[in-house]
């Protein structure tokens, strides 16, 4: 599976410093994998600093991780906390 933008919501904050949950089945480490989250750039402003709680795996169950986003010219990486 890939990044769905339907299955990111802005919890709140400011640009650099907003909130995201992230619900899929895809397993933690896809998720965690350089590039996922490269269209959330454009699709919700993702930013260096932002945070994404990612619950990940089978029924959104299997993992939740905490992940600081970093953002270099559109390509995101993120940071497992």
């Amino acid at each position: 599976m890939a990044y769905t933008s339907e299955d990111m919501r802005l919890m709140g904050g400011v640009p650099g410093q907003q909130l995201f949950i992230y619900r899929t089945e895809d397993d933690a480490a896809t998720v965690s994998g350089p590039g996922y989250f490269d269209q959330a750039a454009e699709d919700y402003n993702l930013e260096t600093g932002d945070i994404v709680i990612a619950c990940t795996g089978a029924n959104y169950a299997a993992a939740i991780d905490l992940m600081v986003a970093a953002n270099t010219d559109g390509a995101v990486t993120v940071i497992t906390a």
